[in-house]
């Protein structure tokens, strides 16, 4: 698996071992002593996110608003997702959650979010994937990058840009929203 962040490139190798390379600025690529056992990487605006096969997490880089601070107790995790400066994780259980940046409330997971199977996380704001194929999505919104398209269903896979969201569904087709300045959400026919 890789991981594009900000101007950093994360990958994890087949032995659960983890390499990253580009912008180190604030120690974004120096991988921690002894990381092993990683199932999922993700890298963020500068800091760079690892779950391991024990549900744990572990995350290194620029922690300016504490988006390195994996919260005490947090376990059971079966994904993560690096955003600019913050980070998002979904449990075992469904929950989902969230810590660093939270000016525009991108680490406030909305009451009574549950059944999440993915989540990614934008500049601002972060998008869950429910097992129902329905998507839902917080913080900042200025462009509309929040504004989950009406009717929407079938989601299998979701994913955060900077300002704009997309999200690839059961049929393989993909539906897009939010800043659109540079034609990232103009689906090519």
């Amino acid at each position: 698996q890789v991981s594009a962040g900000g101007e950093h490139t994360v990958a994890l190798k087949s032995d659960g071992s983890v390499v990253a390379w580009g912008d180190n600025s604030h120690g974004q690529c120096n991988i921690p002593a002894g990381l092993s056992n990683v199932i999922q990487v993700s890298a963020g605006g500068e800091h760079t996110v690892a779950l391991k096969s024990d549900g744990s997490v572990v995350a290194w880089g620029d922690n300016e608003y504490g988006q390195c601070n994996v919260p005490d107790g947090l376990s059971d995790v079966v994904q993560v997702a690096a955003g600019s400066y913050h980070t998002v994780a979904v449990k075992s259980d469904g929950s989902v959650v969230a810590w660093g940046y939270n000016y525009y409330g991108q680490c406030n997971v909305p009451d009574g979010l549950s059944n999440v199977v993915q989540v990614a996380a934008g500049y601002y704001h972060t998008v869950a994937l429910k097992s129902n194929g329905s998507v839902v999505a917080w913080g900042y919104n200025y462009y509309g990058q929040c504004n989950v398209p009406d009717g929407l269903s079938d989601v299998v896979q979701v994913a955060a840009g900077y300002y704009h969201t997309v999200a690839l569904k059961s049929d393989g087709s993909v539906v897009a929203w939010g800043w659109n300045e540079s034609g990232q959400c103009n689906i090519p026919a």
